[in-house]
C-alpha cells in the first residue's frame, strides 16, 4: 500500500521532497502561490494553497507532516516576537489538523526555540498519540550543514508500533556530513548555467570583515572541507562563499549554492520571476530533503507491514 502523506506548511518541500523519493504520495498545503509549482515542476506531488490558520485540510492521510513558520522564535526576527507575531497560532493550527484527521503518525519541526510552544499545544495530542520530541542535526544524515531542529514523532496509540522504533531505524541511517565542497565544488568549474545560481551583490560587505572573524550567528565565510552552519535567509545573514577568504572578491552564496548546502537536488527550480530575496528565504525556511528522505526511509521501514 503507498501511504499517504499531508504536508503542512510546506514551503519549497524539503519535508515533502524526501517522503516523494521514498514512494510516498505527497500532498502540500501551504498560504503561498508558488507551492503548487514548485511541486509540480520539482515532482514532488500535488499542492494545493490554503491558509491553514482558517481552514482544515478534507483529504485523509496516513501521515502528517509539517513545519509552521518559526518567525516567531527564530533568532533572526528581531521584532515582533512570541505571541506579538501573527504566525504564533500556527503550531495550534497545525495540531488542529492532526486532532481532526487522526493519522497513524506525525512529524512536526521547528526551531529549538519554539519547544515550550510545541509541547504545550502536543499535550492536546498526547490522548491519542504516543509522542517523542528532541533534536536532529541534518549533518548527521550527510547533509552539508550543521543545522539543529526541533522534531515531535506521534504515533497514534492504537498502532502497534512506537515513536522509538522511528528513532531506531533512522540511527541507523546515519552517515557524515559532507563537506562544502562536496555540497558545491562543481559550481567552481565556471561554465555552469542555472538560473539559480544568482545572488545579491552587497556593496557594503567590506566594511564587515571584523565581523566575519567574531564568529557570530550569520557572519560566516564558509569553509570548503567543513560543513556549513547553520545559517538563515542570505539576503539578511551575508553568508560569504569560501572563496571570499582567498582573494577573490567577497560575495554571498547564490541561491543555487544554498540550496545544494540544504540537500536540495542539483535541478531543483523555481517558479520564473521568483524574487532572489524570496528564493533565499524558501531555502531558509526549509528542511534539509537529505534528512527528510532518510525520515521517510525510517517510517516506512516502520509502518510499512501495517
Amino acid at each position: 500500500m503507498t501511504l499517504r502523506v499531508l504536508d503542512l506548511f510546506a514551503g519549497p518541500g524539503g519535508l515533502a521532497l524526501g517522503f516523494a523519493r521514498k514512494g510516498f504520495d505527497v500532498t502540500g498545503f501551504d498560504i503561498n502561490r508558488l507551492v503548487p509549482d514548485i511541486f509540480a515542476m520539482n515532482a514532488i506531488g500535488k499542492a494545493k494553497v490554503m491558509d491553514l490558520s482558517q481552514r482544515i485540510p478534507e483529504d485523509s492521510a496516513e501521515i502528517i507532516t509539517g513545519g509552521p513558520p518559526c518567525r516567531p522564535w527564530s533568532a533572526v526576527n528581531l521584532t515582533r516576537r512570541g505571541p506579538e507575531h501573527p504566525d504564533h497560532g500556527l503550531v495550534e493550527a497545525y495540531c488542529r489538523v492532526v486532532e481532526q484527521r487522526r493519522p497513524l503518525l506525525f512529524v512536526l519541526e521547528n526551531v529549538i526555540q519554539a519547544g515550550r510552544e510545541i509541547e504545550r499545544n502536543l499535550a492536546r495530542l498526547r490522548s491519542h498519540y504516543s509522542v517523542w520530541t528532541g533534536l536532529f542535526c541534518y549533518g548527521d544524515w550527510g547533509a552539508a550543514t550543521l543545522r539543529r531542529r526541533l522534531f515531535a514523532i506521534g504515533v497514534r496509540k492504537d498502532v502497534n508500533r512506537r515513536p522509538e522504533d522511528v528513532l531506531d531505524a533512522l540511527h541507523m541511517r546515519r552517515k557524515r556530513p559532507q563537506t562544502v565542497r562536496e555540497a558545491i565544488g562543481y559550481l567552481a568549474e565556471g561554465n555552469v548555467r542555472d538560473p539559480e545560481h544568482v545572488h545579491l551583490e552587497f556593496r557594503t560587505i567590506e566594511r564587515y570583515r571584523e565581523r566575519y572573524q567574531t564568529g557570530k550567528y550569520g557572519w560566516y565565510i564558509l569553509a570548503w572541507d567543513r560543513p556549513a552552519p547553520s545559517f538563515g535567509n542570505v539576503a539578511r545573514t551575508y553568508i560569504l562563499h569560501p572563496d571570499s577568504n582567498n582573494g577573490m572578491k567577497p560575495r554571498v552564496i547564490s541561491v543555487r549554492e544554498a540550496l545544494c548546502i540544504m540537500g536540495f537536488p542539483r535541478d531543483f527550480r523555481f517558479p520564473g520571476g521568483t524574487s532572489v530575496t524570496v528564493r533565499y528565504q524558501m531555502v531558509a525556511d526549509a528542511v534539509s530533503p537529505v534528512f527528510s528522505e532518510e525520515l521517510a526511509g525510517a517510517i516506512r521501514d516502520v509502518m510499512e507491514d501495517l
